[in-house]
């Protein structure tokens, strides 16, 4: 069985979870509250600034120019393309993009970023892929999905962040997909690993697909910190 595999198996429960969660089960119907829908884009923002770190330390473990390439488009598809998801929730809940892209990391978003500079700092190519391949992963899942569901209708305001990322891809040109990708580079790095080293590099992979769905509930509750410092 190819490691991308077990992984895929092994994270399932919480995937169907994840589709199941009322916060995409409302992007699904159409109907989500204004203000999940704004906590949703400030934690996104500051979690994709984490993203693109740590795609420059995936950069700087590889090893050959093509992967170096990989993930330097996704660099720019993060700044230059991911914008579009962000501007459809911000256009149906009647907020200005540019008003929250200042909020302080709520704690769900604190630890998943900390848990990918994690995999950067003390983690070789597969732990960092292995911590950063579930968000494009589960999102790619829900957005085929919801449009497998005809849910991509007309008449559903949340269509066009749909289908952005049930087309998830390399880059804008491409119509290869960003997961497929990084799953095999995941097998052809796990080559080089005993089992009992990819069991840590699982265990990541785990931990980032449980932080998906609390990302989600943390959006869908505004969950923050309880004691504020402010």
């Amino acid at each position: 069985m190819l490691f991308s595999t077990q992984l895929k198996t092994n994270a399932q429960p919480i995937l169907n979870a994840i589709s199941q969660h009322p916060f995409v089960t409302g992007i699904a119907a159409g109907q989500l509250p204004a203000a999940a829908l704004t906590f949703y884009v400030e934690q996104d923002f500051n979690y994709l600034n984490a993203f693109i770190k740590v795609y420059a330390g995936a950069i700087q473990k590889s090893t050959d120019r093509a992967t170096m390439a990989l993930f330097a488009n996704q660099i720019d598809f993060i700044l230059n393309s991911e914008i579009h998801p962000h501007h459809n929730f911000c256009n149906v809940a009647g907020v200005e993009y540019e008003h929250l892209q200042h909020a302080e990391q709520a704690p769900m978003t604190y630890l998943y970023n900390e848990h990918m500079y994690n995999a950067m700092r003390t983690g070789d190519l597969i732990d960092i892929v292995a911590a950063m391949l579930p968000c494009p992963w589960t999102y790619h899942v829900i957005g085929q999905q919801l449009v497998a569901a005809g849910c991509n209708r007309p008449d559903n305001p949340f269509t066009p962040w749909i289908n952005f990322y049930a087309n998830l891809s390399t880059t804008e040109q491409s119509s290869t997909n960003l997961d497929d990708h990084l799953f095999a580079l995941i097998d052809e790095q796990a080559e080089l690993y005993q089992n009992n080293r990819l069991n840590i590099v699982e265990q990541r992979f785990l931990r980032s697909c449980e932080l998906e769905w609390q990302f989600w509930e943390q959006a869908y509750r505004q969950s923050n910190w309880r004691f504020n410092s402010h």
